[in-house]
């Protein structure tokens, strides 16, 4: 008798450790968060200038936050433009948001972020001002080489937006005569953001507009060196660098031209350094730090890539640019998917963490190469040329893909 109430007793004891030890571990993993919700604007910079056109990567962070934030919103000059609706699934109290804006309107803007809990409490706007400079101006003297100085034309293609999935990219182009292209007229295929300019080099600056990943355009001409090709754009013409799109269809058929005169302002040649003359910029773009948000990603989920691009030169930057990312498959060098950000001037000794969101859908269980440039385009000059670019490996995890 005594053996059994001894044990009985032993069993009562287990049974109220494992009470406690509930108790406790439930203590340990509530999170108690009360007040506003606070934000931080952590891109873009204050003051930043941006190039009219160009992405502007909006991130914030919002602390004090818990499981009933209900949504937050961005503002620009006053006015919503995106709103991230249960933007905290996990509960945690600090997290981040990412939204993309196309700077737009040139002049001064106001950005601001607020984040809203289900009760209609809500954080004080954070907010920073920026400035948005014309990329798009055009000289006062007429130019009747200047695709906007023609008269309007019917364009034999219309481009239209894209849809893209994974690899695939499927760029919906109409003819004027309401049929489709066909294969083989000769074709650009835009894989990253590129500038279109007057004139086939980087003196007709500044450029006339862009294509965005994903576009395609009729060839209408080569150039002489044969590193420009003169493209459909709009209602007229414009010249794209080849070595920054892909050409289908036959090349050789097409007409060879100079293209129109070089512009009187900028200059006809670009002097060689000599052991006396100074390096025309001391601006240098160093890549730094890739870090993945999540750290591991998964197929077919949305990860935030964040790129340190630092200036290690004695200049600032002479202007805002872009960021271009290929996701590639290691196996065979396929791309998997892209995406861009921006930044803006970068002070010398500065550096700019710019944030990019890219969701991947294909080759689980496979190691992928992030390929990351800093200014594609080779829109600010620079003393060093050879650091602007960054590959980081990560292996993607099946998740929830078939």
């Amino acid at each position: 008798m005594k053996r059994q109430m001894r044990l009985a007793a032993c069993l009562l004891l287990l049974v109220v450790g494992l009470a406690a030890c509930n108790l406790d571990q439930s203590q340990v993993t509530s999170t108690t968060v009360s007040g506003n919700p606070e934000v931080r604007i952590v891109s873009p910079l204050p003051n930043a200038t941006y190039l009219e056109g160009v992405p502007v990567n909006i991130v914030a962070n919002v602390s004090n936050a818990g499981a009933d934030i209900d949504r937050v919103e961005v503002l620009v000059d006053g006015s919503i433009v995106a709103t991230l609706a249960q933007p905290n699934d996990s509960g945690a109290v600090s997290f981040s948001v990412t939204h993309g804006w196309s700077a737009t309107g040139v002049g001064a803007h106001s950005i601001d972020v607020t984040a809203f809990r289900a009760d209609g409490s809500s954080s004080a706007p954070a907010a920073v001002n920026i400035t948005v400079v014309n990329r798009n101006a055009q000289p006062t003297a007429t130019n009747t080489n200047d695709p906007a100085a023609l008269p309007t034309v019917t364009p034999r293609t219309t481009l239209q937006a894209a849809t893209v999935s994974g690899n695939q990219s499927t760029p919906a182009t109409q003819t004027s005569g309401g049929g489709s292209a066909t294969s083989s007229v000769p074709t650009v295929n835009i894989t990253q953001g590129v500038n279109v300019r007057r004139g086939p080099g980087l003196a007709f600056d500044p450029p006339i507009g862009a294509f965005a990943p994903g576009q395609t355009a009729e060839i209408l001409a080569v150039n002489t060196a044969g590193d420009w090709y003169k493209v459909r754009y709009g209602g007229g013409e414009g010249w794209v660098y080849a070595q920054l799109v892909q050409a289908t269809g036959d090349l050789n058929s097409l007409p060879r031209e100079a293209g129109p005169a070089v512009p009187t302002a900028a200059p006809t040649a670009i002097p060689l350094p000599t052991a006396t003359t100074a390096p025309q910029s001391t601006a240098n773009l160093v890549a730094g730090i890739v870090e993945l948000s999540p750290a591991q990603p998964t197929c077919a989920q949305t990860i935030n890539i964040g790129f340190d691009v630092a200036n290690l030169g004695t200049t600032a930057s002479s202007a805002s640019s872009t960021v271009s990312v290929q996701d590639v498959r290691v196996a065979d060098g396929s791309v998997q998917g892209t995406t861009v950000g921006g930044f803006p001037v970068i002070q010398p000794g500065q550096t700019f963490r710019v944030t990019m969101a890219l969701t991947v859908s294909t080759w689980y269980n496979e190691d992928h190469r992030l390929i990351l440039i800093i200014d594609p385009n080779n829109e600010i000059p620079e003393n060093n040329e050879t650091d602007n670019r960054r590959e980081h490996v990560y292996r993607l995890e099946r998740g929830s893909c078939p």
